[in-house]
Protein backbone atom coordinates (compact mmCIF):
# COMPACT_ATOMS: atom_id res chain seq x y z
CA UNK A 1 0.00 0.00 0.00
CA UNK A 2 3.02 2.38 1.11
CA UNK A 3 3.99 2.25 -2.85
CA UNK A 4 0.99 4.44 -3.64
CA UNK A 5 2.24 7.04 -1.39
CA UNK A 6 4.88 9.67 -2.26
CA UNK A 7 8.12 9.17 -0.31
CA UNK A 8 9.02 10.64 2.39
CA UNK A 9 5.01 10.88 3.74
CA UNK A 10 4.12 7.62 4.43
CA UNK A 11 2.65 6.51 7.98
CA UNK A 12 0.39 3.96 9.31
CA UNK A 13 -2.38 5.98 9.78
CA UNK A 14 -2.44 7.18 6.14
CA UNK A 15 -1.75 3.76 4.70
CA UNK A 16 -4.66 2.48 6.74
CA UNK A 17 -7.35 5.26 5.67
CA UNK A 18 -6.11 5.09 2.07
CA UNK A 19 -6.92 0.86 2.43
CA UNK A 20 -9.92 1.08 4.21
CA UNK A 21 -11.75 3.44 1.80
CA UNK A 22 -14.19 3.39 -0.67
CA UNK A 23 -11.83 5.89 -3.20
CA UNK A 24 -9.53 3.59 -3.31
CA UNK A 25 -9.62 1.98 -6.46
CA UNK A 26 -9.53 5.28 -8.27
CA UNK A 27 -6.29 6.24 -6.25
CA UNK A 28 -5.29 3.07 -7.08
CA UNK A 29 -6.04 3.58 -11.17
CA UNK A 30 -4.63 7.29 -11.05
CA UNK A 31 -1.13 6.43 -9.11
CA UNK A 32 -0.91 3.21 -12.13
CA UNK A 33 -2.21 5.19 -14.94
CA UNK A 34 -0.22 8.55 -14.60
CA UNK A 35 1.80 7.85 -11.74
CA UNK A 36 0.57 9.68 -8.85
CA UNK A 37 0.89 9.49 -5.44
CA UNK A 38 -0.99 10.06 -2.36
CA UNK A 39 0.54 13.02 0.04
CA UNK A 40 -2.22 13.48 2.43
CA UNK A 41 -5.83 13.86 2.95
CA UNK A 42 -8.47 16.19 3.85
CA UNK A 43 -11.24 15.22 6.02
CA UNK A 44 -14.81 16.79 5.02
CA UNK A 45 -17.49 15.51 7.12
CA UNK A 46 -17.45 11.56 6.64
CA UNK A 47 -15.25 12.07 3.36
CA UNK A 48 -12.16 11.58 2.51
CA UNK A 49 -10.46 13.88 -0.31
CA UNK A 50 -6.81 12.16 -1.13
CA UNK A 51 -4.42 14.90 -2.12
CA UNK A 52 -2.53 13.46 -5.26
CA UNK A 53 0.74 14.73 -6.67
CA UNK A 54 3.41 13.88 -9.12
CA UNK A 55 6.43 12.09 -8.07
CA UNK A 56 8.50 15.67 -7.62
CA UNK A 57 5.68 16.44 -4.95
CA UNK A 58 3.80 18.97 -6.87
CA UNK A 59 -0.35 18.92 -5.87
CA UNK A 60 -2.42 18.04 -8.97
CA UNK A 61 -5.63 16.76 -7.47
CA UNK A 62 -8.33 15.38 -5.32
CA UNK A 63 -9.44 12.12 -5.69
CA UNK A 64 -12.81 10.45 -3.08
CA UNK A 65 -15.93 8.87 -3.48
CA UNK A 66 -19.11 8.74 -1.64
CA UNK A 67 -22.47 7.54 -1.40
CA UNK A 68 -25.21 9.56 -4.01
CA UNK A 69 -28.90 9.25 -3.17
CA UNK A 70 -29.60 6.53 -5.09
CA UNK A 71 -27.50 4.18 -2.90
CA UNK A 72 -24.60 3.67 -5.16
CA UNK A 73 -20.78 5.00 -4.47
CA UNK A 74 -19.92 7.85 -7.07
CA UNK A 75 -16.09 8.47 -7.85
CA UNK A 76 -14.71 12.00 -8.09
CA UNK A 77 -11.64 13.63 -9.02
CA UNK A 78 -11.22 17.41 -9.16
CA UNK A 79 -8.15 19.04 -10.37
CA UNK A 80 -7.54 23.09 -10.50
CA UNK A 81 -5.36 22.48 -13.95
CA UNK A 82 -8.94 21.38 -15.54
CA UNK A 83 -11.74 23.45 -16.16
CA UNK A 84 -15.47 22.76 -17.95
CA UNK A 85 -16.86 24.87 -20.18
CA UNK A 86 -19.83 24.15 -18.39
CA UNK A 87 -20.99 23.64 -14.48
CA UNK A 88 -23.01 25.49 -11.94
CA UNK A 89 -20.10 26.04 -9.55
CA UNK A 90 -15.91 26.89 -9.49
CA UNK A 91 -16.44 23.52 -7.85
CA UNK A 92 -18.18 21.79 -10.56
CA UNK A 93 -15.99 23.42 -13.48
CA UNK A 94 -12.98 21.72 -12.31
CA UNK A 95 -14.49 18.15 -11.13
CA UNK A 96 -15.28 15.08 -12.88
CA UNK A 97 -17.44 12.45 -11.65
CA UNK A 98 -18.70 8.74 -12.56
CA UNK A 99 -20.36 5.91 -10.77
CA UNK A 100 -17.89 3.49 -12.42
CA UNK A 101 -14.06 3.84 -12.10
CA UNK A 102 -13.52 2.73 -15.69
CA UNK A 103 -15.42 5.62 -17.11
CA UNK A 104 -14.07 8.14 -14.96
CA UNK A 105 -10.69 7.25 -15.89
CA UNK A 106 -11.14 7.46 -19.50
CA UNK A 107 -12.57 10.83 -19.30
CA UNK A 108 -9.80 11.42 -17.16
CA UNK A 109 -7.47 10.90 -20.19
CA UNK A 110 -9.86 12.00 -22.78
CA UNK A 111 -9.56 15.75 -21.32
CA UNK A 112 -6.15 15.77 -20.11
CA UNK A 113 -7.29 16.38 -16.61
CA UNK A 114 -3.76 15.43 -15.02
CA UNK A 115 -0.99 17.81 -16.05
CA UNK A 116 2.46 15.95 -16.81
CA UNK A 117 5.55 17.03 -14.60
CA UNK A 118 7.18 19.21 -17.70
CA UNK A 119 3.41 21.46 -17.93
CA UNK A 120 3.39 21.99 -13.79
CA UNK A 121 7.38 22.96 -14.19
CA UNK A 122 6.22 25.32 -16.35
CA UNK A 123 3.40 26.80 -14.38
CA UNK A 124 5.78 27.08 -10.97
CA UNK A 125 8.37 29.02 -13.52
CA UNK A 126 5.97 31.06 -14.93
CA UNK A 127 6.10 33.19 -11.74
CA UNK A 128 9.49 33.68 -11.83
CA UNK A 129 9.27 36.46 -13.81
CA UNK A 130 7.14 38.10 -10.82
CA UNK A 131 10.88 37.76 -8.76
CA UNK A 132 13.13 39.07 -11.59
CA UNK A 133 10.30 42.32 -11.65
CA UNK A 134 10.87 42.87 -7.57
CA UNK A 135 14.75 42.51 -7.77
CA UNK A 136 14.73 45.10 -10.87
CA UNK A 137 12.92 46.90 -9.17
CA UNK A 138 14.96 47.46 -6.09
CA UNK A 139 17.77 48.37 -8.03
CA UNK A 140 16.15 52.31 -8.47
CA UNK A 141 14.43 53.99 -11.25
CA UNK A 142 15.59 54.54 -14.32
CA UNK A 143 12.86 56.11 -15.96
CA UNK A 144 13.95 59.56 -18.47
CA UNK A 145 11.37 62.08 -18.49
CA UNK A 146 10.85 64.48 -21.30
CA UNK A 147 9.34 67.26 -19.21
CA UNK A 148 12.71 67.79 -17.21
CA UNK A 149 13.04 70.54 -19.49
CA UNK A 150 10.21 73.16 -21.54
CA UNK A 151 10.47 73.50 -25.36
CA UNK A 152 11.82 76.72 -24.98
CA UNK A 153 14.64 75.16 -22.70
CA UNK A 154 15.14 71.88 -25.06
CA UNK A 155 14.88 74.61 -28.34
CA UNK A 156 17.92 76.91 -26.33
CA UNK A 157 19.95 73.48 -25.89
CA UNK A 158 19.27 72.19 -29.87
CA UNK A 159 20.85 75.89 -30.78
CA UNK A 160 23.29 75.66 -28.77
CA UNK A 161 24.34 72.12 -29.88
CA UNK A 162 24.09 73.16 -33.78
CA UNK A 163 25.71 76.36 -33.50
CA UNK A 164 22.80 78.75 -34.50
CA UNK A 165 22.11 81.64 -32.52
CA UNK A 166 19.00 81.40 -30.42
CA UNK A 167 15.75 83.84 -31.85
CA UNK A 168 14.45 85.46 -29.10
CA UNK A 169 15.42 86.76 -25.64
CA UNK A 170 13.19 83.69 -24.08
CA UNK A 171 15.68 81.33 -25.12
CA UNK A 172 18.07 81.10 -22.67
CA UNK A 173 19.87 78.26 -20.85
CA UNK A 174 19.83 77.76 -17.21
CA UNK A 175 23.53 75.39 -16.87
CA UNK A 176 22.47 74.46 -13.13
CA UNK A 177 19.09 73.17 -13.99
CA UNK A 178 20.35 71.53 -17.09
CA UNK A 179 23.20 69.57 -14.95
CA UNK A 180 20.68 68.70 -12.25
CA UNK A 181 18.64 66.63 -15.06
CA UNK A 182 22.09 65.33 -16.51
CA UNK A 183 23.30 63.95 -13.56
CA UNK A 184 19.39 62.22 -12.96
CA UNK A 185 19.61 60.83 -16.67
CA UNK A 186 23.54 59.48 -15.55
CA UNK A 187 22.11 58.20 -12.37
CA UNK A 188 19.07 56.03 -14.54
CA UNK A 189 21.74 54.56 -16.88
CA UNK A 190 23.58 53.35 -14.38
CA UNK A 191 20.45 51.70 -12.40
CA UNK A 192 20.22 50.20 -16.02
CA UNK A 193 23.17 48.79 -15.45
CA UNK A 194 23.25 47.74 -12.35
CA UNK A 195 20.33 46.11 -12.72
CA UNK A 196 20.90 43.96 -15.71
CA UNK A 197 24.39 42.86 -13.52
CA UNK A 198 22.30 41.76 -10.68
CA UNK A 199 19.78 39.71 -12.47
CA UNK A 200 22.13 37.97 -14.54
CA UNK A 201 24.38 37.63 -11.38
CA UNK A 202 21.26 36.51 -9.30
CA UNK A 203 18.97 34.38 -12.18
CA UNK A 204 21.84 33.61 -14.91
CA UNK A 205 23.50 31.23 -12.12
CA UNK A 206 21.91 28.28 -10.25
CA UNK A 207 19.40 29.48 -7.92
CA UNK A 208 16.88 28.09 -5.17
CA UNK A 209 13.78 28.52 -5.62
CA UNK A 210 11.85 27.36 -2.27
CA UNK A 211 7.96 27.29 -1.75
CA UNK A 212 5.51 26.57 0.73
CA UNK A 213 1.68 25.89 0.34
CA UNK A 214 -0.69 25.55 2.47
CA UNK A 215 0.02 22.16 4.09
CA UNK A 216 3.23 23.93 5.41
CA UNK A 217 5.47 21.43 3.42
CA UNK A 218 8.20 22.75 1.14
CA UNK A 219 8.94 22.54 -2.62
CA UNK A 220 12.67 23.03 -3.21
CA UNK A 221 14.03 23.47 -6.84
CA UNK A 222 17.76 23.95 -8.46
CA UNK A 223 17.12 26.81 -11.51
CA UNK A 224 18.67 29.20 -13.47
CA UNK A 225 17.79 31.53 -16.71
CA UNK A 226 19.36 30.50 -19.96
CA UNK A 227 17.67 32.53 -22.44
CA UNK A 228 14.57 35.09 -22.82
CA UNK A 229 11.98 33.79 -20.11
CA UNK A 230 13.65 30.06 -20.36
CA UNK A 231 14.68 28.62 -17.31
CA UNK A 232 16.76 25.32 -16.61
CA UNK A 233 16.20 23.12 -13.88
CA UNK A 234 19.33 21.98 -12.23
CA UNK A 235 17.77 20.07 -9.57
CA UNK A 236 14.23 18.59 -10.20
CA UNK A 237 11.74 20.08 -7.76
CA UNK A 238 11.07 17.95 -4.39
CA UNK A 239 8.48 18.33 -1.95
CA UNK A 240 10.04 18.22 1.82
CA UNK A 241 7.50 17.89 5.32
CA UNK A 242 10.66 20.51 6.97
CA UNK A 243 12.81 22.48 5.39
CA UNK A 244 15.38 21.07 7.82
CA UNK A 245 15.04 17.96 5.70
CA UNK A 246 17.28 20.00 2.93
CA UNK A 247 20.84 20.42 4.95
CA UNK A 248 22.16 23.03 2.62
CA UNK A 249 18.98 25.43 3.02
CA UNK A 250 19.20 25.43 6.94
CA UNK A 251 21.20 28.82 7.50
CA UNK A 252 19.20 30.52 5.13
CA UNK A 253 16.29 29.82 6.53
CA UNK A 254 17.56 30.34 10.05
CA UNK A 255 18.56 33.96 8.70
CA UNK A 256 15.14 34.49 7.24
CA UNK A 257 12.98 33.25 10.04
CA UNK A 258 14.95 35.23 12.27
CA UNK A 259 14.54 38.58 10.11
CA UNK A 260 10.87 38.29 9.80
CA UNK A 261 9.42 36.40 12.20
CA UNK A 262 8.60 39.89 14.21
CA UNK A 263 7.15 41.85 10.71
CA UNK A 264 5.27 39.23 8.55
CA UNK A 265 3.09 35.58 8.97
CA UNK A 266 5.60 32.85 7.97
CA UNK A 267 4.26 30.45 5.86
CA UNK A 268 5.76 27.29 6.88
CA UNK A 269 7.46 28.62 9.50
CA UNK A 270 10.21 30.31 7.53
CA UNK A 271 9.24 32.78 4.66
CA UNK A 272 7.73 35.97 5.30
CA UNK A 273 4.02 36.57 3.05
CA UNK A 274 5.57 39.48 1.08
CA UNK A 275 7.06 40.60 -2.66
CA UNK A 276 10.54 41.99 -2.10
CA UNK A 277 13.74 41.57 -2.70
CA UNK A 278 15.81 41.46 0.49
CA UNK A 279 19.47 42.23 -0.68
CA UNK A 280 20.99 41.84 3.01
CA UNK A 281 19.67 37.95 2.48
CA UNK A 282 20.11 38.45 -0.91
CA UNK A 283 16.38 36.73 -1.63
CA UNK A 284 13.08 37.47 -3.67
CA UNK A 285 10.25 36.73 -1.25
CA UNK A 286 7.09 36.55 -3.84
CA UNK A 287 3.71 35.01 -4.37
CA UNK A 288 1.08 35.23 -6.49
CA UNK A 289 -2.17 34.09 -4.45
CA UNK A 290 -2.74 32.90 -0.86
CA UNK A 291 -1.02 29.45 -0.48
CA UNK A 292 -3.81 26.83 -1.27
CA UNK A 293 -3.21 23.03 -1.22
CA UNK A 294 -2.00 23.87 -5.13
CA UNK A 295 -0.28 27.24 -4.83
CA UNK A 296 2.72 28.27 -2.98
CA UNK A 297 4.40 31.18 -0.74
CA UNK A 298 7.88 31.55 -2.81
CA UNK A 299 11.37 32.44 -1.96
CA UNK A 300 14.63 32.41 -4.40
CA UNK A 301 18.36 32.93 -3.05
CA UNK A 302 21.25 32.38 -5.01
CA UNK A 303 23.09 28.51 -4.46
Amino acid sequence: MSRFILEGFVSDELVGNLNNDVAFPLVRELCHKFGLRVLTYVQQGDIRKFQLCLPNGMAVGKAWAKMESDAKYTYYYRSPYYRKERGRTHEDKETLKSTKVSSLMATIKRVGAVPSIPVMNDKKLRILEDAIGLLSGAMGNSNKSSSELSADEIQALLCAYLGETPNGNHLTIDTIKCQKVLDKYNEADRVVARRVEETNRFFGNPFYMIGSDEYGHFLVGKVKIVGNKQYEIIESFKRYKDITEYADLIPVMTMTKLAYEDKHNLQGGYLPITDKYDENLDAVFFYNTRATHYDCIWMVTPC
